[in-house]
C-alpha cells in the first residue's frame, strides 16, 4: 500500500512540473495585434484607438419602470390564430378536441375568467391540463387582447 502511495505521489510531482514533457511539441509564437488609429480626422483633437473610442460611448439609461404591453399593442387576432385557432377553429366555433365548450359565444369577461382560472389551475374540466399549459405563459395584456377578439367573433 505504501508503495502505491509513493508511485502516485511521484506521478503527481512529474505531472505538475513546469518543464515540458515532450520536446516535439510545437511552440506557437504570439505577436501583438496592431491597433489602427483614426488618421482621417481633420480636427485638432488627438485621434483615439477604437478601444478608447468605445470607452467614451455611454449606454442609454434604462427606463425607471418596465413598460407593460398595452392591449392596443397586442394583436388579439394574430395571437388567437397562433395559439387558439388550431383547436377552437378560426371563428371559435369548435369544441376543442370535441371535449371543451364552444367559446364563440363567450363574453369578454368569461374569456378573461376562463384564462385566468386556467393559469391558476382553478378552472376547467377535461381540458384543464392542456389549457393550463397554454394559458400559463400569457401576460395580462395578451389575455385582454384575446378576450376582446374572441368576444367579437
Amino acid at each position: 500500500m505504501k508503495s502505491l502511495i509513493a508511485i502516485a505521489y511521484a506521478l503527481l510531482l512529474l505531472g505538475c512540473s513546469n518543464e515540458p514533457q515532450n520536446s516535439e511539441t510545437p511552440q506557437i509564437a504570439t505577436a501583438p495585434i496592431p491597433v489602427e488609429t483614426n488618421v482621417s480626422s481633420t480636427s485638432a483633437e488627438p485621434s483615439t484607438t477604437p478601444l478608447e473610442a468605445s470607452a467614451e460611448i455611454q449606454p442609454k439609461a434604462a427606463p425607471e419602470k418596465p413598460i407593460a404591453a398595452s392591449v392596443a399593442s397586442v394583436d388579439g387576432a394574430a395571437l388567437y390564430a397562433q395559439k387558439c385557432a388550431s383547436c377552437h377553429g378560426a371563428k371559435a366555433e369548435k369544441a376543442a378536441l370535441n371535449k371543451s365548450q364552444i367559446i364563440a359565444n363567450f363574453s369578454e369577461a368569461q374569456v378573461k375568467e376562463a384564462l385566468k382560472g386556467y393559469q391558476a389551475g382553478t378552472y376547467g374540466k377535461e381540458m384543464k391540463g392542456v389549457m393550463q399549459g397554454q394559458a400559463k405563459a400569457l401576460e395580462d395584456a395578451q389575455i385582454d387582447a384575446l378576450a376582446k377578439h374572441i368576444s367579437a367573433l
